[in-house]
């Protein structure tokens, strides 16, 4: 075909790869229709991004690198493998390579399902395992000829859903039946804690289950328990090996990590009832719409459907790899479209220089979002993220030895209702922590993070930037978490978090430097009803100046836990600081006091500083845990506790903690910098085009407005 061109002037602005002279482009179009023998065009589009990839490689190698656009019609654009684009299929910065979307154009990779494949139960003893008022309205599916990768089993211990296949109606995520529907139920008593050496004595916990519903269970079958056994910060999903049901005595097939039973029990007791877990997978417990499980003994799929089947689009997600693959490929933009149906990650970038994903749509996904290994000034940016089994973005990248930037950014993105498979560890946001690589000067920046499980950022790493972000209901069903939340790292020095916004998270620490962390400067932001505001867990250097604390249980924290834990004798303390040249340039010159810390007992907090720190409504506003002499090496300056009145917000009542000018704090803490609180969050763009409206409430000490987090953040105002 001759190549069609169309003036540069007629593309999306991008803020990212600057396509500098005006010129001309190549473009093809791809379809769900489409037919990859025509040529292309709009009016007779391929079927495949691979044509069109294959086609773009053809006319470089006949006639250079040149700017080429790919459309992708409106429509489902069915996936059964990874889009891969590699270094062969690179722009350059002035002749980018770009994919978008037009229209609704989705990348799907789910194994579409017909209703007349699901069948009516007639089984009797299926039946009488079903609740009554399940009883008639269950189908059941044969998974056996679909020839799935991931039909089960459930392993005997898991912590991110299984690998299980996932069912989807209508384009939302089917819950696996569970008991009890809502929250958790706890054990009575734990009578074992399960031995988890490699001793032949390995065994798993055994406990007295609440209820006598759990004699009704069919361990035969097959019965999974999934709680917080032990810490609010590691959920398992074990396998049952046998209940008794005349004493409801339960015991599990592989052991805990720690055993079950809470970890704060005291002394002498294996547990102290609260700890929360539920049912799942259970042909029993399927009792409302939208509810399903596997018997994984006859390979069959049971479903209760939330409507009529035959008016419904069903399909399984199965696919475990990602929808989108770059791997060296440089100055390649994906725009606008949506991905999802896999049960993998949606975009994963490996190495290369500046690839922009903007304004995409990534969500009924098993494994995260966008992945960023490596690579220089990549960009993800106003994009939202929802429905994912794990995280949302994952960055990393730089040159940690020479301490060398990446500068890759997520910017300007919405991430919410994630985690719903890896319930921590899989926040909205992740830098240079958990497994993604390490991280050298990132920047994430004007996101709206919410309602997760676990954390909102976490992150490691040096240098990196965290900016006008807002944050809220996060740590909504784990514990010891933060916000913002790094650890056990004496080495992870120089991020700056300045002008962030978390609020309403009262199970979170809004800036949480846990066990040791140090050398981060926490600047200028604002906390509201959060459990506390900024966190010091015995680590070192850290600066905690000009924020603005409202309505915490605690205000700002401080303690000496490095003298109990004995941080001055930890490993893996010990193992990172050696995993850097901590006395040589760069790092000596960029942290100097790095170079000091083992020639003093580092178990002491060092060189912290709390100072021109305001707290409004905190019940304590400063809680320091220790002895004077042991927190003596820290710096507690000037900070002010005050009353909502005397700080003079802007309007609480809609969330606006912007001060005005008459505030009492500027003329008592004259060196308190206003904070730029109009910047934080979202922005309209080329992309984002709308913004949710902020959350509505009483007053900023006491907040009581709820809110549609699925859809939009208005709500209705409180009655009075």
């Amino acid at each position: 075909m001759k190549p069609l061109f169309i003036l540069l002037s007629l593309l999306l602005g991008s803020e990212a790869i600057h396509a500098q002279n005006a010129g001309a482009i190549l473009e093809f179009w791809v379809a769900p229709n489409g037919d990859d023998k025509s040529e292309g065009s709009k009016d007779h589009p391929f079927a495949t991004l691979e044509k069109a990839r294959d086609a773009i490689r053809e006319k470089k190698k006949a006639n250079g690198p040149f700017r080429a656009l790919v459309h992708l019609k409106e429509g489902v654009h069915v996936r059964s493998g990874t889009f891969s684009l590699t270094k062969e299929d690179s722009g350059t910065e002035t002749m980018p390579v770009i994919y978008q979307a037009e229209g609704f154009a989705r990348l799907h990779a789910g194994r579409k399902l017909k209703s007349g494949e699901f069948l009516p139960v007639k089984d009797a003893g299926v039946i009488e395992r079903l609740s009554p008022d399940a009883r008639g309205k269950i189908v059941q599916l044969s998974l056996e000829p679909l020839a799935l990768k991931h039909p089960g089993p459930l392993p005997n211990i898991s912590n991110d859903g299984g690998r299980l296949l996932e069912l989807y109606f209508d384009d939302q995520r089917m819950p696996l039946s569970r008991w009890p529907n809502e929250g958790n139920t706890t054990m009575e008593r734990v009578l074992d804690r399960g031995d988890w050496s490699k001793s032949p004595e390995r065994h798993g916990g055994i406990f007295i289950a609440r209820e006598d519903r759990v004699s009704r269970w069919n361990v035969q079958k097959g019965v999974w328990l999934e709680g917080y056994w032990r810490v609010p910060w590691d959920p398992q999903c074990v396998r049952v090996k046998s209940i008794d049901p005349k004493s409801r005595e339960i015991v599990l097939a592989e052991p805990v990590v720690g055993g079950i039973g809470s970890k704060y029990a005291k002394a002498g007791e294996l547990g102290d009832g609260k700890e929360p877990w539920c049912a799942v997978n259970l042909l029993e417990e399927i009792d409302r719409p939208g509810e399903w499980c596997i018997d994984f003994t006859t390979k069959t799929l049971y479903f209760w459907p939330p409507k009529e089947l035959s008016t419904a689009t069903i399909f399984l997600s199965d696919y475990d790899q990602p929808l989108i693959s770059l791997k060296d490929a440089s100055h390649v933009c994906i725009r606008g479209i949506t991905l999802e149906g896999g049960l993998g990650h949606g975009i994963e970038v490996q190495g290369g220089t500046r690839i922009e994903i903007a304004g995409c749509t990534l969500r009924n996904l098993g494994g995260g979002g966008v992945l960023v290994r490596g690579g220089i000034n990549h960009l993800v940016k106003s994009c939202d993220l929802y429905a994912l089994g794990q995280g949302g973005i994952y960055l990393s990248g730089g040159d940690r030895s020479k301490l060398t930037p990446c500068g890759n950014t997520a910017e300007n993105n919405r991430l919410h209702h994630l985690g719903v498979l890896k319930k921590t560890y899989a926040a909205g946001i992740h830098v240079g922590a958990y497994g993604i690589g390490d991280a050298v000067g990132c920047r994430v920046a004007h996101n709206l993070i919410h309602d997760l499980p676990h954390a909102g950022v976490l992150y490691g790493g040096n240098d990196n930037l965290f900016e006008f972000n807002e944050v809220l209901r996060v740590v909504l069903t784990s514990g010891d978490m933060g916000a913002f939340y790094t650890t056990h790292d004496w080495t992870s020095r120089g991020n700056l978090l300045r002008h962030n916004f978390v609020h309403d998270s009262p199970r979170a620490n809004a800036f949480y430097m846990d066990d040791g962390d140090a050398g981060d400067e926490i600047f200028g932001n604002v906390a509201q009803g959060c459990s506390y505001g900024p966190f010091i867990g015995g680590g070192h250097d850290n600066i905690v100046r000009n924020n603005l604390i409202i309505a915490t249980e605690r205000g700002i924290h401080l303690d000496q836990r490095g003298i109990s834990r004995g941080y001055d004798q930890d490993k893996a303390l010990r193992n990172r600081l050696d995993s850097v040249q901590y006395k040589t340039i760069p790092w000596s010159e960029r942290y100097p006091a790095l170079v000091k810390i083992l020639d003093t007992n580092p178990a002491f907090p060092r060189g912290n500083l709390i100072e021109t720190n305001v707290t409004v409504g905190c019940k304590v506003p400063l809680h320091l845990s220790g002895k004077k002499e042991e927190l003596q090496f820290s710096k507690i300056g000037i900070n002010l506790d005050m009353t909502e009145k005397e700080a003079a917000f802007r309007n609480a009542v809609q969330g606006d903690f912007g001060l005005k000018p008459e505030s009492a704090i500027f003329k008592k803490l004259p060196g308190f910098k206003p904070i730029p609180f109009e910047k934080v969050g979202l922005y309209k763009d080329g992309y984002r085009t709308t913004l949710p409206v902020r959350i509505l409430g009483q007053t900023a000490l006491d907040r009581t407005g709820i809110f549609d987090s699925n859809t939009d953040l208005q709500t209705t105002p409180p009655k009075k």
